[in-house]
C-alpha cells in the first residue's frame, strides 16, 4: 500500500470520525431539549408566561438542531463514500501488489518445472548412454560390472533419488522403501567401478608383459 493511499484512508476515517461525532453531540442535544420540552410544555400551554417563553426557545433551538443533524446526516454519507473508496483502492492496491508477486512465482514455478522435465531427461539419457558404454567394455573383456548388477545398481540409485520427494508423493511410486543403508548415488557407484575396471587394465597390462617377457 502507497503512502497516499494511507494518508486518504486516515483522512478519511478522521473525517467521518469526525462527522460522527458532531452528529452524537447534535443528538444528545436534542434529547436533552426534548426533556427541557416535557417539563415546560404542560405550564405553557396553560397559561404560563414564562415556561410559555421556555418552550419557544427551545422549539428554537430545536429547530436549528433538526437542519443540522440533517446536514450532519448528508455529511456522513459523503465521509462513509469516502472512506469506502479509499478503502477500495487500498484493496486494489493490494491486489495488484499480489498479481505481480504472483506473476513473479509463477514465472519460477515455470522454470523450475521445465528445469525438471529437462533433468529427467538428461539423467535418464544418462543412464542408457552408459549401460550403452559398459556393453562396449563387456566387448573388450570387462567382465565386471556385469549388466545385471549395472541395472540393480542404477534402479537402486534412482529409488534413492525418488525417495529424496516428499513422503506423500514417495507413496505414489510402488516399490519397498530403501533402507538408509541401501541407499546408493551414482557418483559413488562410478568412482567404485571405474577404481574396479582401472584394477582390470592393470592386471590385463601385468599379463601383457609377462607374456612379453
Amino acid at each position: 500500500m502507497t503512502k497516499d493511499i494511507e494518508k486518504d484512508i486516515e483522512k478519511a476515517t478522521r473525517d467521518l470520525n469526525s462527522i460522527e461525532e458532531q452528529r452524537e453531540a447534535l443528538i444528545s442535544r436534542a434529547k436533552l431539549l426534548n426533556k427541557q420540552r416535557e417539563a415546560v410544555a404542560f405550564a405553557a400551554h396553560t397559561g404560563d408566561a414564562k415556561a410559555k417563553e421556555k418552550l419557544r426557545t427551545i422549539n428554537l433551538e430545536d429547530i436549528g438542531l433538526a437542519s443540522n443533524i440533517a446536514s450532519v446526516g448528508a455529511a456522513l454519507v459523503v465521509a462513509r463514500a469516502n472512506l469506502a473508496a479509499a478503502q477500495r483502492a487500498e484493496a486494489q492496491a493490494a491486489d495488484r501488489a499480489k498479481a505481480e508477486q504472483i506473476a513473479g512465482l509463477n514465472a519460477q514455478l515455470k522454470e523450475q518445472l521445465e528445469d525438471a522435465d529437462a533433468a529427467l531427461v538428461d539423467a535418464m539419457a544418462s543412464v542408457l548412454a552408459a549401460k550403452e558404454l559398459l556393453s562396449q567394455l563387456h566387448n573388450l573383456g570387462v567382465a565386471s560390472p556385469s549388466d545385471q548388477m549395472f541395472r540393480v545398481n542404477a534402479v537402486t540409485c534412482i529409488k534413492t533419488a525418488i525417495q529424496e520427494l516428499p513422503s506423500p508423493y514417495i507413496n505414489d511410486f510402488e516399490f519397498a522403501r530403501l533402507a538408509p543403508l541401501q541407499k546408493k548415488h551414482f557418483k559413488n557407484l562410478a568412482a567404485a567401478w571405474c577404481d574396479q575396471i582401472t584394477n582390470q587394465i592393470a592386471a590385463r597390462l601385468g599379463e601383457n608383459k609377462e607374456r612379453a617377457a
